[in-house]
């Protein structure tokens, strides 16, 4: 229950970006699999398809993971900063991949990044302003 409780939901995202792409390299299922990788067509009219990619996939997860940390931060009792700490090391290590790894280097790796930041925020913010009323300072 720790994995899914006490982790931030965007260490999640980032190991399985990092494995969709260093996998590809060895473990068979991934092979071929990248971000352009063509998840869903729907058909609407003769003119126009829907088409969600990959990419798409993990904006989409991203944003969930988002929401939920930031409601989870905002109604837990027993949110600390040990949370807030982890975040932010996942913030860090996401802005660090998008200058280091050639592969981590488009638009889905940076929006990632900011909302995994904006999480951490976020996060510290309410704890300083639960704190801040726990104190009761003038």
């Amino acid at each position: 229950m720790f994995l899914i409780t006490k982790m931030s939901i965007f260490t999640w995202i980032l190991l399985a970006y990092v494995g969709m792409h260093v996998g590809s390299e060895y473990i068979d299922y991934v092979k071929g699999f990248d971000l352009n990788t063509i998840v869903l067509i729907h058909h609407i009219s003769p003119e126009r398809d829907f088409i969600l990619r990959v990419r798409e996939i993990f904006l989409i997860a991203g944003s969930f993971a988002l929401f939920f940390e930031i409601s989870k931060a905002a109604t837990a009792k027993g949110f600390g900063a040990g949370e807030t700490l982890q975040s932010f090391l996942v913030a860090i290590i996401f802005v660090v991949m998008f200058f280091m790894v050639p592969w981590a280097q488009n638009s889905t790796f940076l929006i990632l990044g900011m909302m995994s930041l904006i999480d951490a925020t976020g996060g510290f913010i309410i704890e300083l302003n639960a704190a801040r009323r726990d104190i009761n300072i003038a």
